[in-house]
């Protein structure tokens, strides 16, 4: 397996909740592990409605409604109990409210982000893009020292878990044209002029 397929949990269960299966070889522990439980919370924007789901440690996911639906049946699968509400779900409630009235540039709600140590690596870059600014995908590459991983750098920022707060709309094509992004480009888009942000200009 290469190293940056791997993933570290701190227990069996965080790994079923990241949706990851131990390798044949390994012995991961028995079915009596207790399921974790995520929070579930509904924040209408004004791009519609997002869900929110937070763990006891942090924000797990932000996602457009039409896309959150098949998350949560897949960790129900894997035995995640859901509950409503959540203290970090209302920080976060509080948070997006300021982001969107134009008066929040930094995000302080803590965050649970679970992936493999290059998806986390590249979401920590994306992280430290600052408000109203872009960079392409070659750029990320470029910081984690792999100028040649722009296609995998691609698919880890598509992978994101945390809309908005791990900004991957602030991540653009070489040519300064908007990419693909799972929310849609019409909130891509958005997100980029409610920052102010100014893009390169394209040549016809």
């Amino acid at each position: 397996m290469k190293q940056k397929n791997r993933v570290y949990c701190n227990s069996h269960q965080e790994a079923r909740t990241g949706t990851y299966r131990a390798r044949k070889s390994c012995k991961p522990h028995g079915s009596d592990v207790e399921s974790e439980t995520f929070f579930l919370a509904s924040y209408k924007s004004p791009l519609g409605t997002y869900i929110l789901v937070s763990a006891l440690s942090g924000i797990v996911c932000i996602a457009p409604a039409e896309e959150a639906e098949k998350l949560l049946k897949r960790w129900e699968q894997y035995g995640v109990r859901l509950k409503r509400d959540g203290e970090y779900n209302g920080i976060l409630k509080r948070e997006l409210e300021a982001y969107f009235a134009g008066w929040l540039h930094q995000f302080t709600v803590p965050l649970d982000l679970r992936g493999t140590m290059f998806q986390r690596q590249i979401w920590e870059v994306l992280c430290s893009i600052p408000y109203a600014e872009t960079c392409s995908y070659r750029d990320v590459a470029q910081a984690i020292g792999n100028p040649k991983a722009s296609r995998a750098v691609g698919q880890a920022i598509g992978s994101n878990p945390v809309a908005i707060i791990v900004p991957c709309h602030r991540v653009i094509g070489s040519d300064g044209r908007l990419t693909g992004y799972g929310g849609g480009l019409h909130r891509k888009q958005a997100l980029l002029d409610l920052e102010g942000a100014t893009l390169p200009k394209v040549g016809v």
